[in-house]
This record gives C-alpha cells, structure tokens and sequence, in this order.
C-alpha cells in the first residue's frame, strides 16, 4: 500500500464520495487514487470496462480503499452522458466532489456523434451538461465541491520550448465550433476558456447552495495530451521534453488541493494556476458574454 504523500496529510475525505472524468489518463489516474488515499468512495469515470475494471484494481491495491467504482461513458457523446448519470444514481446517493479533468486535443478538425466540434464537445460541453445534471445531488449533499481543469492554452501568448507559439483563445459565439477559423490549438483554448466562463455562472447561480465552483490550471505535466498538443517537428523530441515537465503527480496535486483541502471549503468563482490563485483571461469576466455562451452550450446539449 502506498503512503499517503506529504502534501496529502492531515486532510481526510471519509465518508465523501468523489467523481473523476477521465481517471484512465496520466493526471486523472493519480487523481483518483490521492482521492481514494484520503479516504473518499472513488467514482472513475472511464471509457471502457476493460479500463475501468483495470484501474478499479490499481487503486484499490494501491491505497486499500474498497469504496471503488467506475462508470463507462463516451464523454463526446451526450446519450452516453445522460446514461451514466442514471447509472451512478441507481448505484449511489451521495456525491461531494465532481473533478472535470477529461479533455482531449486533436489535430484535425473532427466532429462528435452529436455533430459538435470535439474540442467543444469534450472539454467544455460535456462537463457543463454533466455537472447540471448533477447539480441536485451536489446540494443534497453540500458542502460539495466542483473542480474543473482548464489550461492557460486559453490565455498564455507565451512561447512553449518546442511546442510553438499559441494564441490566446478569443471566444467567439459566432463560431463556437471552429468552422470558419480552425487551429488546434486554439480550438482547445476556447473549449478550456468556455469552461471556465460557464464555472464563473455556475458559482454565481450557485451562490448560497454550500457547492463551489473553481478552475484550475495545473500546469504542463508528462501526459499523452503533451504528445497530441506537440506539431510534428516536435514529436521526436517529446523524451527530452517530458523531461523538464512536471510529473503526472505533480500536475495532479493542485487538482486534489482545490478538491479537498479545509480552507478551501468557502472558496467559488476563483481560477488558479497551479496553488496560486490568478486572474483568468479578461474577456472571461465579460457577464453578458458569460450568460450568451451559457445559453448557446445549454442549446447544444438540450437544455431550457
């Protein structure tokens, strides 16, 4: 069994239930388990059984904590959304903390079962649709807790040692779905900035309720999202690369903070970098642009 890391200790999440999207990745993975060492029923949200009963396992060796389930879903698939929503309600009552960590970077731009651009539909769409349809357990149960990955792809103009220079993700309703004006990663920085634009509504509208709504920028870590997001030239480099980014464990940690961590309870509406709380993007605090893109993404998954 593995200790508990120093970071960790003195925190406790016994007796809290706790659900990671995309716990079959490199962050997510250790998300999980830092959730389950703490003592919290772990529900893995995954994309096959083979994972999800692969992982089930891991942790539970890992950590010994039996409160282990997962749940399979096609998170750029809104019917797969809503059928595992009614899965985890028949097996669970109680839900405290909901960490939206999936998200995916493509090349290419591709379109998801409901004809949505993927960048939109993964990292921003699912999680919005997701969380509302959690929304009544979350307050049942409060104080409960929202975290969602975002990416400072969506703001930081800055140049990244071999990966190029990204522009910042401006928002544009008028092409959400990137059809008229597609790059990759720009795609991406818009999905991740309309998932936190969406978090500012969501901590608004939920002002009172006992649930908070935060984002995070975890920063660069060594996952397989660093070889989708790398151009080409750069992917024969990606070992030397790796190598000067944080660890899977490192970029988990601020992730689990924001997750578990006492002082935090009271704390919504907030973006941080890292431990560190910043300033998201200037147009993210844009109130009429916050409410026009949440009444655009509830259109999009069918929503009032």
């Amino acid at each position: 069994m593995t200790p508990i890391p120093s970071t960790l200790q003195n925190r406790s999440m016994r007796g809290r239930v706790a659900m990671v999207t995309g716990a079959n990745g490199g962050m997510g993975r250790v998300i999980a388990s830092d959730l389950a060492r703490l003592g919290a029923g772990v529900v893995l949200v995954v994309r096959s059984a083979d994972q999800g009963e692969a992982l089930k396992r891991e942790i539970t060796q890992a950590t010994g904590n039996l409160e282990v389930d997962f749940l399979v879903t096609d998170l750029s698939d809104q019917a797969s959304i809503r059928q595992m929503v009614t899965a985890f309600h028949q097996r669970h009552t109680q839900l405290h903390v909901l960490v939206n960590n999936a998200g995916i970077h493509l090349q290419d731009r591709q379109l998801s079962r409901d004809n949505l651009e993927m960048h939109l539909a993964v990292n921003h769409l699912a999680p919005f649709l997701l969380t509302t349809l959690l929304l009544d357990t979350l307050k049942r149960n409060a104080p409960t807790r929202i975290v969602n990955v975002s990416s400072q792809a969506m703001a930081d103009t800055r140049p990244v040692p071999f990966l190029g220079q990204p522009q910042p993700a401006v928002l544009d309703l008028n092409d959400l779905q990137s059809e008229r004006n597609f790059k990759p990663v720009l795609a991406y920085g818009r999905s991740k900035l309309a998932l936190v634009m969406c978090g500012y509504v969501f901590a608004r509208r939920l002002q009172g309720s006992g649930v908070t709504v935060n984002a995070l920028h975890p920063g660069i870590a060594a996952t397989d999202i660093v070889a989708d997001v790398a151009p080409p030239p750069a992917r024969p480099f990606l070992g030397i690369i790796k190598r000067f980014l944080l660890t899977p464990e490192q970029g988990a940690a601020s992730t689990v903070r924001l997750a578990s961590d006492p002082e935090l309870e009271h704390v919504t509406g907030k973006y941080f970098v890292r431990v560190t709380e910043q300033r998201s993007p200037e147009s993210s605090y844009d109130l009429a642009l916050q409410e026009q893109l949440w009444s655009a993404s509830a259109s999009l998954v069918g929503l009032p």
